[in-house]
């Protein structure tokens, strides 16, 4: 688009609290196959970085501008911000959160040029729910049996019926500059917007298309999930609604339907227990009484419907009856209590100073959770924390480790006392949390391979996936542990629970930054090695159906290695120094193959994270190490031989290839020559890995431990800051520092 010239489309995008779903919803319309727009986007003094992801964009993309907001005004005064930047021929909204189809904005502008550019297109949209589940509009319908042509709000009053939103519709700018149209302060500002503009436009034309995709939030989003007097709103709203009707003669017919409408609504909020407390229901239901006396048109009586008699409780302010109502809807609803509630009964007090950890489905004494408990032991010694190990991985324990075996009766009295819950995996679906304990789900990678919900989309990897057993056991969770932003959004977007993240980094990494050079040499001396080796750490993932498959209880070893290089070869490639560590997948129990003395199977080693620091290069796949072993700076190498294999089986939420931390070898043999030829650790390689670590080692600062611990632990919500990247000290390369 020339500088100066006038955009068709102006799309204003109010952002807060959207972080999840900001890039979905941007892709969606900068992938338009109509390309004459320009893109507002309004940063509400997010503290979510909903504002860096549009800056982002903006970088980009010179069709995204960004206005960032001082301070959180709410969505009205967001889309009025964004409203004064805009120059196209058309102004459309568009929620953060929401997403357009295909081809919506070349059939809104030729319906626009067919109708001869009507005041408001009002166009179809679907809602999207958590699940993947489409459900249409209810009056769809109307479309095609009522939407031809031009016309008013009066001459066609079934669009006045349609959700009052107004992401809907394109607005002819002229129009809305004329009239002087804003948004309102608040909740449920879409009202007055709505009936004021749909009642003002002379020229109204539909488009018999879904554009929208409108997402419904497992745990409701922004308004739904909000309870209090914010919902108060809703009356301040509708009487802006039935004032703007009174102050127009000509709008009088409209006095009865605007007053349905809002009662309508207002009970449908006032049936929402998320919205309205149990408590301040009553006190609702009389200042909805105020508003229908304050609004009843004269003559009005209610219709005889089951909606008309709610209206008629409310005119008559009648709570007692309308409680006794509701109260008799849920005993009808109310199941039978779960069995599992008795024995929930029969438990004693929580131990406040009880925490029990878990990792890699008990397999483990590793992992975040290992790190949390050993800062623990220093920081809250009050704190007791006890492992929970399978019965046949007891030897993981170390010696002065307290642990209880798995499904053993002390697991049981230990899950019934316990406060905290630490843990890199989720508990089994038979523990029911009590009120009072505390979740905490440290996972154990920065994801790149597709997780949570987003494996409906790939049915060989999310085989036997049961969407809600995984949501109850989400539900538990009450923080959630990210090393990076990029982490973030996904786990926000994948787990869509009430957990609140903690942005603090990986404690596992914390070993990778504190670690000295005499650490370093220590653990490689274990091993075998001295500084004049180059240590290869190769760490490949599983391959979904191949060498694993996920159950709902975790991944299922089918006796795959996981191995996709010949060990020998790689060895031989590495020089007469070289030696390599073969790391398997955790879930795999398949032994490498391998003839030569330099290569050693270290996959049943108790820590990953020595390895790293032993290891000068990391050579791996599609697995997550790559993101921990960046936080050394040390060189990295990508084998995607069978990307496009992976890709469809399993799934990644960018492409490798795109976004390398280092040389990316599409071959076994593009990686031997690289390996010989030393462009592993050239400076375009270390470019490559600059940018890497930017963007997916930003909380890895060596305190993230001590910050999980004081936060969740201790209860502090004064934790040390991040350090910035310039002030680590990773651990240095034996080998790098021995060779200058």
């Amino acid at each position: 688009m020339a500088l100066g010239t006038v955009p068709r489309f102006s799309i204003v995008v109010p952002c807060h609290g959207s972080r999840a779903w900001l890039r979905p919803c941007l892709d969606s319309v900068l992938g338009q196959s109509f390309t004459d727009f320009e893109v507002i986007g309004v940063d509400d003094a997010d503290r979510d970085s909903s504002g860096r992801i549009l800056e982002e964009y903006a970088a980009a993309d010179p069709r995204v501008q960004v206005v960032h907001l001082d301070e959180n005004l709410g969505l009205g005064p967001t889309r009025n911000a964004g409203l004064k930047e805009c120059r196209g021929e058309y102004v459309l909204f568009l929620d953060a959160d929401d997403v357009w189809q295909p081809g919506s904005l070349e059939a809104i502008a030729a319906r626009i040029d067919s109708a001869g550019r009507p005041d408001i297109v009002l166009f179809d949209y679907e809602r999207i729910f958590w699940d993947g589940r489409v459900v249409r509009n209810q009056r769809h319908d109307a479309f095609a049996r009522e939407g031809a042509g031009v016309f008013t709000a009066a001459e066609r009053p079934i669009f006045l019926t349609f959700l009052e939103v107004v992401w809907n519709k394109a607005y002819r700018r002229e129009f809305l500059t004329r009239h002087g149209f804003a948004f309102t302060a608040g909740f449920y500002e879409d009202a007055p917007w709505t009936y004021s503009t749909m009642l003002t436009a002379e020229r109204i034309a539909t488009l018999d298309k879904v554009v929208v995709h409108y997402r419904q939030h497992r745990t409701g989003g922004n308004i739904h999930a909000t309870s209090g007097r914010r919902q108060w709103d809703i009356f301040d709203q509708y009487d802006r609604v039935h004032a703007f009707i009174q102050s127009d003669p000509e709008l009088a017919g409209w006095r009865r339907f605007a007053f349905d409408r809002s009662l309508d609504h207002i009970l449908a909020v006032l049936a929402k227990p998320e919205r309205i407390d149990t408590d301040d229901r009553a006190d609702f239901f009389h200042a909805a009484h105020a508003f229908a006396k304050r609004w009843k048109p004269e003559g009005y009586s209610t219709d005889r419907t089951a909606r008309g008699f709610k209206r008629w409780l409310l005119i008559h302010d009648d709570y007692a009856t309308y409680s006794t109502l509701k109260l008799s809807a849920r005993m009808l609803r109310a199941s039978t209590p779960p069995k599992a509630v008795g024995k929930l009964l029969r438990r004693g007090k929580l131990d406040p100073n009880l925490a029990v950890y878990a990792a890699y489905w008990f397999k483990q004494y590793a992992c975040n959770p290992r790190a949390i408990f050993e800062q623990a032991a220093e920081l809250a010694p009050q704190v007791r924390g006890v492992w929970v190990i399978d019965n046949d991985q007891l030897s993981a324990v170390p010696e002065g480790v307290e642990y209880v075996v798995a499904d053993s009766p002390a697991y049981e009295r230990l899950l019934g006392k316990a406060t905290y819950f630490i843990s890199n995996m989720n508990w089994p679906k038979s523990l029911v949390k009590r009120e009072g304990q505390i979740h905490l789900q440290t996972q154990h990678g920065t994801p790149l391979k597709t997780m949570g919900t987003d494996l409906r989309h790939f049915p060989r990897a999310g085989q036997d996936l049961d969407l809600d057993e995984l949501m109850r056991q989400v539900d538990r969770w009450d923080y959630n542990l990210s090393s990076n932003r990029y982490s973030s959004e996904i786990w926000e977007r994948t787990y869509p629970a009430r957990f609140e993240e903690l942005e603090y980094g990986y404690p596992r990494n914390d070993r990778l930054l504190t670690a000295t050079i005499e650490d370093v040499r220590a653990i490689r001396a274990a091993l075998g090695f001295d500084d004049s080796h180059l240590v290869i750490l190769y760490a490949p993932t599983f391959r979904d159906g191949v060498d694993s498959v996920r159950l709902p209880t975790g991944l299922m070893d089918l006796g795959g290695s996981g191995i996709q290089l010949d060990l020998d070869r790689l060895a031989s490639a590495a020089g007469e120094h070289g030696r390599v560590l073969v790391r398997t997948h955790y879930s795999l129990s398949k032994a490498p193959e391998s003839h030569s003395g330099r290569v050693i199977d270290v996959s049943r080693h108790p820590r990953v994270e020595d390895l790293m620091l032993a290891a000068d290069v990391l050579i791996t796949d599609y697995s997550s190490i790559a993101f921990d072993y960046a936080n050394l700076d040390r060189p990295i190498m990508l084998h995607v031989e069978d990307q496009g294999f992976y890709s469809g089986r399993r799934g990644t939420y960018f492409d490798v290839t795109d976004f390398p931390p280092g040389v990316v070898a599409r071959s076994a043999e593009e990686l031997f020559a690289a390996l010989r030829n030393g462009t592993f650790a050239s400076p375009e390689a270390a470019k490559h890995r600059q940018l890497y670590r930017e963007r997916f080692c930003e909380f890895d600062d060596g305190q993230a431990a001590e910050r999980v611990v004081r936060r969740v632990l201790l209860g502090e919500s004064d934790v040390p800051a991040v350090l910035p990247p310039a002030d680590r000290s990773p651990a240095p390369s034996a080998y790098f520092v021995h060779n200058g």
